[in-house]
């Protein structure tokens, strides 16, 4: 399958050699030379692959990489490295779906590009599949939110707040977790901005509802709970009030 990548890369050269390999294999190729310029184009375009030189002027070490992962520009990521091992295991550590050498031959490029596009869109596919949660319905292609057949209009933030919590379902999620993955944020600056959002959603998911999906656990954070969960005798009885 092709589609769009954007290679992100020092060295015009190697880049311009890297870029043409893909071309001839039917993808579109946009390239970058500086973090920056990368950043902008992922605004611009929706990308189905991102390759990003390890030495990428602009990021340091790998935090571009964490970022993308829990962001929401998410998409399969190739390193593209320049010193073994070590460097490999921090990219893949940080996020990164594979790492491969700048001097990878042309048939191992193709095929491990190739591979991990395959498998990002049979994930996609998954993803893509309708939510269902007692008598809450999520189509994350329309971004439809209903409950008891009843359509909700949800803010994106809102949104993606409430995709978060159903990717945990009867899990508790603490602040920091919900700052960290909708919010891209690595610590807890004291905000309420999670009290806040978490306050949105209940006004339009549980409002006048007899079943609460979203539950405050006290002392630890948020969950979202599905209906006749085998622990909601033991839930209930750790709820702070609403």
């Amino acid at each position: 399958m092709n589609g769009q990548i954007l290679l992100a890369m020092n060295g015009a050269e190697t880049a311009r050699r890297m870029m043409g390999r893909l071309q001839s294999a039917g993808y579109s190729v946009y390239l970058a030379d500086h973090l920056s310029e990368a950043l902008l184009l992922l605004e611009q375009v929706e990308f189905d692959l991102l390759m990003v030189d390890s030495h990428l002027s602009g990021m340091q070490e790998f935090d571009f990489v964490h970022r993308m992962q829990k962001g929401r520009h998410r998409m399969p990521i190739i390193v593209i490295g320049h010193s073994g091992s070590n460097e490999a295991a921090a990219a893949l550590e940080a996020g990164a779906n594979d790492y491969i050498s700048g001097h990878v031959d042309d048939r191992e490029l193709l095929a491990r590009v190739s591979n991990l596009l395959n498998l990002f869109h049979i994930s996609t596919q998954k993803r893509n599949e309708k939510i269902k949660i007692g008598d809450l319905q999520i189509d994350p292609l329309s971004r439809q939110v209903s409950r008891g057949g009843t359509e909700i209009d949800l803010t994106q933030r809102e949104y993606d707040l409430l995709i978060y919590l159903t990717e945990r379902v009867n899990e508790v999620c603490t602040r920091e977790e919900i700052l960290s993955h909708v919010w891209d944020c690595d610590f807890n600056t004291g905000t309420n901005v999670v009290d806040v959002y978490i306050l949105h959603l209940r006004e339009k998911l549980d409002k006048g509802r007899k079943w609460k999906l979203i539950r405050t656990i006290r002392g630890a954070g948020y969950m979202l709970a599905a209906p006749d969960n085998e622990h909601d005798s033991e839930l209930s009885s750790l709820e702070d009030a609403p």
